[in-house]
């Protein structure tokens, strides 16, 4: 946390952070809500990982503010394993679409 050192600069990037969450938030209950009305199976996948995108930046902009390692390595970790388990799940729709 060496590189946020100046209180300026990190309210600057939690609030950027924040409010990216927040919008982030609100596209994602737009997709989900869309997808689920129109029966999408992929569109519902977008929505979920834009919400994951949410929570990551929430997390990262906890961690920022608090100066806890913890938050940024939480955010990363549930970033790395819901884009991998949701790409999955796209890959498998996909082909079983072609089929």
């Amino acid at each position: 946390m060496t590189h946020l050192e100046d209180p300026g600069l990190r309210t600057i990037v939690v609030a950027l952070l924040a409010l990216g969450a927040l919008l982030l938030g609100a596209r994602s209950a737009r997709i989900v809500a869309g997808a689920l009305r129109h029966a999408r199976a992929l569109d519902l996948i977008r929505g979920i990982r834009v919400g994951i995108l949410a929570f990551v930046a929430g997390c990262f902009a906890l961690g920022i503010y608090s100066g806890q390692n913890g938050f940024l390595v939480l955010g990363a970790l549930v970033l790395g394993e819901e884009l991998y388990e949701t790409g999955v799940l796209a890959l498998i729709i996909r082909r079983g679409e072609h089929g």
